[in-house]
Parts: C-alpha cells; sequence; structure tokens
C-alpha cells in the first residue's frame, strides 16, 4: 500500500471509501492526473515492479497517458472506463471523479480480465486479437482519423494540464497555430481527395521534427494545427515555427493529378501568468490571422 502522508489528511474519508472496493479490484488507486501523481495505492496479489510516484508508471511509461480516462473524469465530472495493455495482461480500468477542498482526484479501479471470460462477452476475440483491439480503439479515442495527429479531444483534455504544469514548474510551454494557406482554393481547384492527401502530408511533416517527445502537435480543426512545445520560450519557439515554415514552402506535396507547392502561416503564444486554456488558444490564433492578413507565408 502506497500512502502520500502530503495529502492523507485531505482524502481521509475517501480511504474509508475505498476500503469497500479493495476486494473486488485487483488495484484501487487515487490519483491526481493534473500532477500524474498516485495519493493512495492498494494493489492485490500484483507486483509492483513499476514506478509508484507517477500514475502513469504503473503501465510502464515514462510520459502521461494519451487516453487518460482519469482526466477526464475530474473534467467532465464523469464516470468512464477504459482498457490498457501491460506485460501482456489486459486491463480494465474504470475511473470516477471525487471532489475535495483541496481539488479534484479520480478513483481508479483495475481488474486483470486477460484470463477472464470477460474478454469474449466484450468483442469475442481471444487475448491477440484483443490486445490490438484494445490498443487501436483507445488511441482512435483521441486521434483525427485522417491526420492521426491527436485530435480536438486531447487538445481540450491536455491543454489544462500544460497550463497547471507551466505555472508549478516554472517551466515556458508555447503554442504555435498553423493554418494552411488559401486551403479552401486548392480544394476548389483540385479536388477535396487532393486536399486530404495535402492534409496528410502536412501531418507527417509536422511531426517530423518534434524537438523534444513531450511535444505534441494536434489537428485543431480543418486546415488548422496545433503545437505545443515544452521548454520554449517565445524566441525559441519562432525558430522553431520558422523552420516549419520553410519546410512546407520548400515542399512539393503529391497530389492525384501531379503536385504542388503549399505555404502556411503560423501564430506563437507563449503562455503567462494564469492564461487559461481558451486565452492561450485565441492569442495563438490572433497572431495566426495576423500573419494571415500580412500576405500569409508569415510567422508571428
Amino acid at each position: 500500500m502506497l500512502n502520500c502522508t502530503t495529502k492523507k489528511s485531505n482524502i481521509e474519508d475517501v480511504l474509508k471509501a475505498v476500503h469497500v472496493l479493495e476486494n473486488i479490484y485487483d488495484v484501487v488507486r487515487i490519483v491526481d492526473p493534473v500532477q500524474n501523481r498516485v495519493i493512495y495505492l492498494e494493489t492485490k496479489n500484483i507486483p509492483l515492479t513499476y514506478s509508484e510516484e507517477s500514475c502513469y508508471g504503473f503501465w510502464a511509461r515514462n510520459h502521461f497517458c494519451e487516453n487518460c480516462i482519469s482526466l477526464r473524469s475530474v473534467t467532465e465530472l464523469d464516470t468512464f472506463v477504459k482498457f490498457e495493455v501491460i506485460n501482456e495482461r489486459i486491463y480494465m480500468i474504470t475511473a470516477s471523479p471525487v471532489e475535495h477542498k483541496d481539488g479534484h482526484y479520480a478513483i481508479e479501479m483495475l481488474n486483470d480480465i486477460t484470463d477472464k471470460s470477460i474478454l469474449e462477452s466484450i468483442v469475442g476475440r481471444d487475448k491477440k486479437d484483443f490486445t490490438s483491439y484494445v490498443l487501436k480503439f483507445n488511441d482512435a479515442l483521441v486521434r483525427d482519423e485522417l491526420t492521426q495527429l491527436f485530435n480536438r479531444r486531447y487538445i481540450n483534455e491536455r491543454l489544462p494540464v500544460e497550463i497547471f504544469q507551466s505555472l508549478t514548474m516554472k517551466k515556458k510551454t508555447t503554442l504555435i497555430m498553423v493554418d494552411i494557406d488559401e486551403f479552401k482554393k486548392i480544394n476548389d481547384q483540385h479536388g477535396h481527395i487532393a486536399g486530404d492527401m495535402i492534409l496528410q502530408e502536412f501531418a507527417k511533416l509536422l511531426l517530423k521534427d518534434l524537438p523534444s517527445t513531450d511535444d505534441w502537435v494536434a489537428r485543431y480543426g480543418g486546415e488548422e494545427f496545433l503545437f505545443c512545445l515544452h521548454d520554449s520560450d517565445t524566441i525559441e519557439a519562432m525558430k522553431a515555427a520558422e523552420h516549419i515554415r520553410i519546410m512546407i514552402e520548400n515542399n512539393q506535396f503529391t497530389i492525384p493529378n501531379g503536385i504542388v507547392n503549399i505555404t502556411c502561416s503560423l501564430g506563437v503564444c507563449t503562455a503567462s501568468g494564469e492564461m487559461n486554456m481558451q486565452e492561450w488558444i485565441d492569442a495563438a490564433d490572433r497572431n495566426l490571422y495576423l500573419a494571415k492578413a500580412n500576405g500569409g507565408n508569415k510567422v508571428i
């Protein structure tokens, strides 16, 4: 059992209720999904061969889960279920929100269902097939179908965490909003199939040179994309944005009837003060609008 004494006094009433669950589930945890910390952990016949310090350590990862239902649970104040695979074991996880005077936590209830008939009752697949199914399903929740970048749902769930961590860790985090110039004309001239092909190739180029494994890029909507760069102030992010602009300008995009050249405009904004998610996005978007209003193919 793991208890975090710094928060024990704030969750004592929750712990009393959690004891009822310990005979039902293989693992019961209370986590702070914003700080990625485990507040309480109780396991039943499962060896602790993973990090206890971070909530994602259970899954043998060194970064936050892309499909975090605990964060979703805390954000939407609802209960969510997902499946995860670790060391060829399949877990069903249920996350429910708990509110306290010092914030929101999530209670995670995990069951190892690898050798149970629940696999067949869910999808009628054997263990190997189900593992593949689980990974694809979880990924689909936070991925854009066309580009395979993260989607709007991921942005809405992840950015509040980025703001919190930027403030608490006192590290600069910067958004870059990217938009393909005159994309409507491309669709009108070459058709939507060509437009989709350009978006797919554009997405691959954006992923090509992410400065850090913690950085990420998502499709914000249509032909608009969003970068999140860690440990990057405005000057460093401007250099990264300029690199993207030049890379896109110099690339030849393949479409069914030949090749086309395109450009993009970029708006940069580093998080400051207690800026909320929408204010942060809006600030980057305003800079993007200025870049496009000044002829496009610019970084502002």
